[in-house]
């Protein structure tokens, strides 16, 4: 008989390696005054399951993720939003062996104000249906010449073929067929009632707070419910490979959407003053910028923050809230020379990492070659960007707002 060691190895053959999808979606947690949350349904859609959601959606190219919100929620409801800020991020994977792709969702989530309660949209305390006098007075103010459209819409008694729904939800329908209000169920939900409604994954976790615990930075991952909205077709199919241009031809540049996240990491009592933790470009003289920098395929924004400050400045992060979104599109040079259409979605936290250790760069041949922290009145003599401005903008905005 021969030995194990002569034996050909049972192993089972390894999984093909699934291409990484990454995309961004932003999604407004809307609020009217009545304590509840807007979630929505919209009839004949790609669910079947018929989750609710919140307004909002994939942000497209170039598009600020603010913008996309502010965009979900007229197009999808007919609401406009009077303020919108940021409130949290989070991060689900999901792997498609079929279609030979793993999708990481970057979620990103807004608080909404409107201008005033919307007629007809039901809430806690509060009915959703008008009455037929209150919706042909309703009309005829919608008719005005000098009102915008969708500024709030006309609603009726949602309709028996929908289904079992909560009570007292209605459907928002388009007053007329110039108006970019598509139909959609709606409601303001209390807390209480969010528990007992069909959600998707990362709602449960990011509303109602389901699975978080030690690993709450760690994406969501393994549940195809995660999907939402539906993947793209396009992102399905594998990038075609760059060709040369022909002499003559211009050279076109590749779409690049890229999330990253950055840390305002401030010491206020410094003995000369503040100074804020800065890392320079490598090969730079003297262009400093905040520590952070892209997030990986299947990373949490938080995750990819302990990253790369540890990376960085060889300092351990202590995760602070989600102070700003920015967004900048522009068309240049990636480092290794490509051409491309880079649109940059930038996510900035407050948090803190030890003041007494002095920041030393761990890693070898990266972006970053020093770490230092910088005087705050000397940030434009030593040549910080504009971003570490504006960040240090929104993180005093929301110093003084949470003080």
């Amino acid at each position: 008989m021969p030995s194990a060691e002569s034996q050909p190895s049972q192993s089972r053959p390894s999984a093909p390696k699934l291409r990484p999808v990454q995309r961004t979606a932003a999604y407004g947690v809307v609020s009217d005054g009545s304590g509840g949350v807007l979630l929505l349904r919209v009839p004949g859609g790609n669910d079947p399951q018929g989750r609710w959601s919140l307004p909002g959606g994939v942000v497209r190219h170039g598009e600020h993720p603010r913008d996309r919100v502010r965009a979900g929620l007229l197009e999808q409801t007919g609401l406009r939003a009077a303020s919108i800020t940021p409130r949290d991020a989070g991060a689900d994977v999901v792997e498609l062996p079929e279609q030979g792709v793993s999708v990481h969702t970057l979620r990103l989530l807004f608080d909404v104000t409107l201008p005033g309660r919307p007629a007809g949209i039901g809430g806690p305390g509060r009915p959703a249906a008008l009455s037929e006098e209150e919706v042909l007075a309703h009309q005829l103010e919608l008719d005005r010449i000098d009102r915008l459209p969708g500024e709030d819409p006309v609603v009726t008694p949602a309709p028996e073929s929908l289904g079992e729904l909560p009570a007292a939800v209605a459907v928002v329908v388009p007053p007329g067929p110039d108006r970019p209000v598509a139909q959609f169920v709606g409601r303001f939900m209390a807390e209480g009632e969010l528990a007992g409604l069909p959600l998707s994954g990362f709602l449960r976790s990011m509303l109602l707070g389901e699975g978080e615990g030690e690993d709450e930075e760690q994406p969501l991952s393994g549940d195809v419910t995660l999907l939402d909205p539906p993947i793209d077709p396009a992102l399905l199919l594998p990038p075609p490979e760059p060709a040369e241009p022909a002499v003559g031809d211009p050279e076109v540049p590749v779409f690049v959407q890229r999330p990253a996240a950055y840390a305002v990491l401030v010491d206020e009592d410094a003995p000369g003053g503040p100074r804020m933790l800065l890392s320079k470009f490598t090969g730079s003289a003297s262009t400093w910028t905040l520590p952070g920098g892209g997030i990986d395929h299947g990373e949490h924004p938080r995750l990819a923050l302990h990253r790369e400050i540890y990376e960085e400045a060889g300092l351990t992060y202590q995760a602070g809230p989600l102070i700003d979104i920015s967004s900048r599109h522009f068309v240049g040079r990636a480092p290794h020379g490509r051409l491309e259409d880079f649109h940059a979605v930038r996510l900035i936290y407050a948090g803190s990492v030890p003041v007494d250790q002095e920041p030393q760069v761990i890693e070898v041949d990266g972006s970053t070659d020093e770490a230092a922290w910088i005087p705050v009145a000397d940030l434009t003599r030593m040549g910080a960007v504009p971003t570490a401005h504006e960040a240090l903008a929104a993180w005093r905005a929301y110093r003084d707002g949470a003080g």
